[in-house]
């Protein structure tokens, strides 16, 4: 695991806009194609932004989620609208994005969605995660349904539909198992509070404490593949 801290959010978001965009031209060399699945939510926001702007050859790159509310993609809530309006937007119909919400939310519907990604997308050339404040990633959240399966590293499950206690609607998650098939992993945290969330998580793994935070999972897997962002 590595970590580089920036000095506030603007520098970090354009400084991993260039590690990544140098990622994905690497991919697009050797396989002539890239792949990448980003986290919603408002933290990569600035990083989306900043990675518009960089000159890649957008056709050759195919984006998806790490994890989805199962909202109609107009909804606020959507992770797909906010990927649309901040990144997206500018360089479609050259890039290709393939969506995680499912409308009917069957078995069968998540198998063939699962097949799809496997079959484009897999294994991810970047993976831009964030960290929630209950120490969340994709929504792999505490206390979710199927958590274990998720954070199973062994597992062949690589999209798993997620419901907790206090998510108002179902999501669809990519588990551990499929992120940890990555190239390039980077976690993407702000806030004073939850770099000492993660200073935690981290102390924990090193004392051999039972998991409190399924990033634990995350930090222990993913091991020097995995690059911390962090602004305050």
């Amino acid at each position: 695991m590595n970590l580089i801290s920036y000095p506030d959010r603007a520098v970090q978001a354009e400084q991993l806009a260039q590690l990544v965009a140098s990622e994905l031209q690497g991919a697009i060399q050797i396989k002539a194609k890239a792949t990448a699945a980003f986290a919603g939510g408002t933290t990569p926001v600035l990083f989306f932004e900043a990675l518009a702007k960089q000159a890649l050859d957008w056709s050759k790159i195919a984006f998806t989620l790490t994890d989805e509310r199962q909202v109609d993609p107009s909804n606020e809530r959507s992770n797909a609208r906010l990927l649309q309006t901040h990144l997206l937007g500018g360089l479609q119909p050259a890039a290709s994005f393939q969506s995680l919400y499912q409308a009917a939310q069957t078995a069968a519907d998540l198998d063939n969605l699962a097949s799809q990604l496997q079959e484009n997308f897999l294994p991810l050339d970047s993976v831009v995660l964030g960290m929630g404040n209950d120490g969340h990633f994709a929504s792999l959240f505490p206390q979710a349904s199927n958590l274990e399966l998720g954070l199973d590293p062994n597992n062949s499950t690589i999209l798993l539909e997620i419901r907790a206690p206090d998510l108002p609607e179902a999501r669809i998650s990519l588990s551990l198992a499929a992120l940890l098939q990555a190239k390039h992993l980077h976690l993407l945290i702000t806030s004073a509070d939850k770099h000492q969330l993660l200073e935690q998580a981290q102390a924990n793994l090193a004392a051999s404490q039972p998991r409190q935070w399924p990033i634990e999972a995350l930090l222990q897997q993913a091991g020097d593949k995995l690059t911390i962002h962090y602004a305050p």
